[in-house]
């Protein structure tokens, strides 16, 4: 048998004052409840209660791109089914697009290579059913051969998905090829002459890099993580153009964003130019590599620009800014 040991029992005033808290604070959750009937009706009195809906997940993102790609493959496949069907092949269209088309097929297939899909883009998306546009590019002819060039052509299909099963809506159309994309202004408004600071720097920092010409612990900062490729791709390294965000190319101030353009050379020869994004910072008087940065630094706010060089500069022949030597680090840094 168990014992409950009670305490004295509250005297009538404790019991009182208790009793008041308690009605004060109902009265105040009342008030803000009336306050929210009459401001946003009784949505509004609900999403007191209700955190929001769940942000995009992980998992929703991931479905989307499968589904994409699976709608990509099989307009890819449908074109070049379709176009490569002959006169009483209708079976191998009906694969992929219901028999209600009005279709009439060549009495010869024509020559198809080189498939990729350009374009994919969702237009419906109810429940479990997705409707894709997507625009596949094909080359038409015989490749190769100067009397009949090859032709690349562009063809759109509409796809549906629903429950992992996929169906042509239509045969395919041809449209015009992709237009041509905005062109973004680069942050680079200054070119830098080879011998400016930021100048040295990026072409020994590329050299040791992608030749093996030196350390490149010496041109990077040490959390930078950058290491040279191993074997080195190229015999050399010509800088052919810089542009940075700094207006003296080093010779003042503490960071600083570069395009570097350079024409490597390998064993076989010249090869075609690169272009190095990098972040640069000055350490100690002397300015090293933090990063390759993954894409080029745009403009802030983000512009588009036509007819122009987009980073906004001359070439790298022009005047630029007094140039100093560049004090590059000992390569005991690391």
């Amino acid at each position: 048998m168990r014992t409950v040991v009670r305490g004295p029992a509250d005297s009538g005033e404790a019991l009182l004052r208790r009793m008041a808290a308690r009605r004060r604070r109902d009265n105040i959750v009342v008030g803000v409840l009336a306050v929210l009937a009459v401001l946003g009706g009784g949505h509004a009195i609900l999403s007191v209660f209700d955190s929001g809906p769940p942000p995009p997940s992980d998992d929703s993102t991931t479905a989307i791109v499968g589904r994409s790609q699976l709608a990509g493959s099989f307009a890819e496949q449908f074109v070049v089914t379709y176009l490569t069907a002959v006169a009483g092949q209708q079976d191998r269209v009906g694969e992929f697009v219901g028999s209600g088309q009005q279709i009439a097929l060549p009495t010869s297939a024509r020559q198809v290579s080189d498939p990729s899909v350009v374009y994919v883009s969702r237009t419906v998306s109810t429940g479990s059913l997705d409707v894709w546009s997507v625009t596949v590019s094909v080359r038409v002819g015989k490749p190769g051969t100067g009397a009949t060039p090859e032709n690349r052509q562009f063809y759109r299909v509409a796809v549906s998905i629903a429950d992992g099963r996929l169906r042509a809506l239509s045969v395919p159309a041809v449209v015009p090829a992709p237009a041509k994309g905005a062109e973004l202004a680069l942050a680079y408004s200054s070119p830098c002459a080879a011998d400016t600071p930021l100048s040295q720097v990026a072409a020994g920092f590329l050299g040791a890099l992608l030749a093996g010409a030196g350390d490149v612990a010496r041109y990077t900062t040490q959390d930078a993580g950058v290491t040279a490729l191993k074997p080195a791709p190229f015999t050399a390294v010509e800088l052919v153009a810089l542009t940075a965000d700094n207006a003296a190319c080093g010779t003042t101030g503490a960071k600083a964003q570069v395009l570097a353009t350079i024409n490597p050379k390998a064993d076989t020869g010249a090869t075609a130019t690169l272009a190095y994004p990098l972040t640069m910072i000055r350490n100690g008087g002397q300015w090293q590599v933090v990063s390759i940065d993954p894409v080029p630094a745009l403009s802030s706010p983000l512009a588009v620009v036509a007819g122009q060089d987009s980073r906004g500069g001359a070439p790298t022949t022009s005047t630029s800014p007094p140039s100093s030597s560049a004090n590059i680090p000992p390569a005991t840094q690391n």
